[in-house]
């Protein structure tokens, strides 16, 4: 009887154990949020300019997307880029190039630590318009049928000539007993 009690104890204790790691979880994931938001706000300013045309390391933005890039820092056979999230130059990185994140948000009242980066989902640096550059690029239809802005069939498709690049952020939470989060937000505008 002791023992069906004693296990019972154990049990009871491990469930509530997993329930405070998903709180954990929650909670950093929540916090993520806030970081999206702050990285939106940054671009937000910047969008109309040319600023957006070249790296703003200090701020964790890129104008191009490396190829094999590592934004969690597991490494496997074609990794040649990682985001310094630590603040620790890449340390133990050798022969990669190390991309800086933004500065750390405020902790949050959970003990989240938040941080960005945001990649434009270019090629290369410069005009995304440029012959010697791609982009991933938004198209909005013109032309749409009256239902609710759906193509209706047969309809004609034409689209702005105004295309708009899109933009990956990607948020990285440190929260209390190891807790990590990652989420990733695309942006047009």
């Amino acid at each position: 009887m002791s023992l069906g009690a004693l296990a019972l104890v154990r049990a009871v204790a491990t469930g509530l154990l997993v329930s405070g790691n998903f709180s954990f979880r929650q909670a950093a994931v929540f916090a993520a949020e806030a970081g999206s938001e702050a990285a939106i706000d940054w671009l937000s300013v910047r969008v109309a300019t040319t600023e957006l045309f070249s790296d703003q390391v200090a701020a964790g933005y890129y104008a191009s997307l490396p190829n094999g890039i590592s934004l969690s820092g597991f490494t496997d056979a074609g990794t040649r880029a990682y985001i310094d999230w630590d603040d620790d130059q890449c340390a133990s990185r050798v022969n990669t190039t190390c991309l800086s994140a933004s500065p750390e948000l405020p902790i949050d009242a959970a003990g989240n630590r938040v941080r960005y980066v945001i990649h434009r989902l270019c090629r290369t640096n410069g005009r995304p318009d440029a012959a010697t550059n791609s982009c991933l690029l938004f198209r909005s239809a013109q032309g749409a049928s009256s239902n609710r802005g759906q193509l209706s069939y047969g309809a004609s498709k034409r689209f702005n000539a105004s295309d708009t690049v899109y933009f990956r952020i990607t948020v990285y939470v440190r929260g209390p007993r190891n807790t990590t989060a990652f989420v990733q937000t695309l942006v047009h505008y």
